[in-house]
């Protein structure tokens, strides 16, 4: 082989060697787009979550609220019914009972 042709492969070598650097490069830059908006999807998600997030810490606030009403009502509603005295309550009832 001599130095003339030696020197077109090694030319032919480094233009072929360009090219898929290129090609490499571009691969590269699609991939990090496409990142990219994956990203940025991503963050519009995760701002949806935070919102759902507050709102249904509301939610639980506005139910935990509502079941410490329901158990003083409980609780008060108990505490009534525990102050009857069922012996007074049938004595009223019947006519002419008597009262101690």
């Amino acid at each position: 082989m001599n130095s003339k042709s030696g020197q077109i492969a090694i030319i032919l070598g480094a233009g072929i060697m360009m090219l898929v650097l290129i090609k490499l490069m571009y691969d590269m830059s699609t991939s990090m787009s496409e990142m990219t908006r994956y990203v940025g999807s991503m963050s519009g998600d995760v701002a949806e979550m935070k919102t759902s997030m507050g709102k249904m810490n509301e939610s639980i606030q506005r139910i935990e609220t509502s079941m410490r009403g329901m158990g003083q009502a409980i609780t008060q509603g108990s505490e009534q019914f525990q102050q009857w005295n069922p012996v007074d309550m049938m004595q009223q009832s019947v006519p002419g009972g008597q009262r101690r």
